[in-house]
C-alpha cells in the first residue's frame, strides 16, 4: 500500500456547493481505481491524502499536479504504508461564513445534506 500527501492553493473560488461537486466526482472516480483518502479545503487551500497501489497513486498525482484548479502543489509525504488509514473517502470543508468545519464520511451524504 502506498500513500501520498500533498497541499495546494486553489486558483478558483470554491463555494461549499462547488467543493461538494468536486468531492463527489473525485471520490467516485478514485474509488473505481482503488484509491481512497481524505480531502480538506480551507481558506483557499487543499490538503489531500491518496492511498492505494503505488502506480495508481503516482499516476493520479501526475494528473492532479497539472490540474489548473490549483497551484503551488507540494508533496508533504509519500511512501509505503502497512495499511490504509482511510478505507473510504473522508471530506472536510471549512465554511468561512459559519466558521465551522463540515466533516462527512461519504460524499453521498454531502449531496443529501446540501
Amino acid at each position: 500500500m502506498y500513500q501520498l500527501i500533498y497541499v495546494s492553493s486553489s486558483t478558483e473560488t470554491f463555494t461549499r456547493e462547488k467543493f461538494l461537486d468536486l468531492a463527489f466526482v473525485m471520490s467516485s472516480q478514485n474509488t473505481k481505481i482503488g484509491i481512497t483518502g481524505m480531502l480538506v479545503f480551507k481558506d483557499g487551500n487543499f490538503m489531500e491524502v491518496l492511498e492505494g497501489e503505488e502506480s495508481a497513486v503516482k499516476e493520479l498525482f501526475s494528473k492532479i499536479h497539472v490540474d489548473p484548479r490549483h497551484t503551488l502543489v507540494s508533496v508533504i509525504q509519500e511512501g509505503d504504508i502497512s495499511a490504509r488509514e482511510y478505507s473510504s473517502w473522508a471530506m472536510t470543508f471549512y465554511n468561512s461564513a459559519t466558521e465551522q468545519y463540515e466533516h462527512v464520511g461519504s460524499p453521498i451524504q454531502w449531496k443529501d445534506n446540501s
